[in-house]
């Protein structure tokens, strides 16, 4: 397969310090950007994700970046061979192991009490593709110009059916509550040449109506562009975006 990237991490216009972070085959990215061809072979491990921090004092940067960094380490040493629903058990047990990790951290830190973080986007291992959510980032695929939010968000108005409730109150983190719980959907087969994935925080979607985003994508697919109408509409988050295009 390959793949074109483009990858920013913005800090927006309101916010002092940026607690997103993008893992993106090995690389991490925090306010910077960058545009790749990517080329994977059928025993490939690569992993787009975007890691969307909460905590004051640091704590949200920590988070984030704990949270790749872990999941960076889990993908070197996965095991080759395992089916589904090996690979599904061994990231539930990741996602138990980290967000262990993070509470701990936030009990130890001073500054850092309630930190935690979201966790979104794509795993490719061989010929097998995963869409990952933990928390309220998002995954879409734009598709012969119309794009569709893949992942659900796990926020308490998407789970009442609210709309009075704050659409950034989530109930799943990594860090966050008692325990955390991953969806793993298997996209393995259906994806296509010319599929555009977008994988980013709610910096992103908190400020663009899904329709809005649906006319960049069209009118001009690029991350900097997408990042560009965030900010002109207030940038009150940081902003992170993974473009990921399926060129052959």
């Amino acid at each position: 397969m390959l793949l074109k990237t483009e990858i920013s991490s913005d800090v927006g216009c309101v916010r002092a310090n940026n607690e997103d972070m993008i893992l993106c085959g090995g690389d991490f990215f925090r306010n910077r950007s960058s545009k790749q061809i990517v080329e994977l072979s059928d025993t490939a491990r690569f992993a787009a994700i975007v890691a969307d921090g909460m905590g004051g004092h640091g704590g949200g940067e920590f988070a984030s970046k704990i949270a790749l960094d872990n999941f960076d380490d889990f993908i070197l040493h996965l095991l080759e061979g395992l089916n589904e629903d090996e690979i599904a058990s061994s990231l539930k047990r990741w996602v138990d192991e980290t967000h262990r990790l993070i509470l701990k951290k936030s009990n130890e830190l001073p500054g850092c009490e309630g930190m935690g973080s979201t966790f979104c986007g794509l795993l490719f291992l061989g010929e097998m593709v995963f869409a990952l959510n933990v928390g309220d980032s998002r995954l879409y695929r734009f598709r012969g110009g119309i794009l569709k939010q893949l992942t659900t968000d796990h926020s308490i108005r998407q789970l009442t059916g609210d709309s009075s409730q704050d659409k950034n109150m989530i109930y799943n983190s990594l860090g966050g509550g008692e325990s955390a719980f991953i969806d793993i959907k298997n996209l393995s087969g259906q994806m296509l040449t010319e599929d555009m994935y977008l994988i980013c925080s709610d910096g992103l979607s908190d400020m663009l109506p899904d329709e809005e985003t649906e006319r960049i994508l069209n009118e001009n697919p690029s991350a900097e562009a997408l990042i560009t109408a965030a900010k002109n509409g207030g940038g009150r988050d940081n902003v992170s975006v993974i473009l990921l295009k399926i060129i052959g």
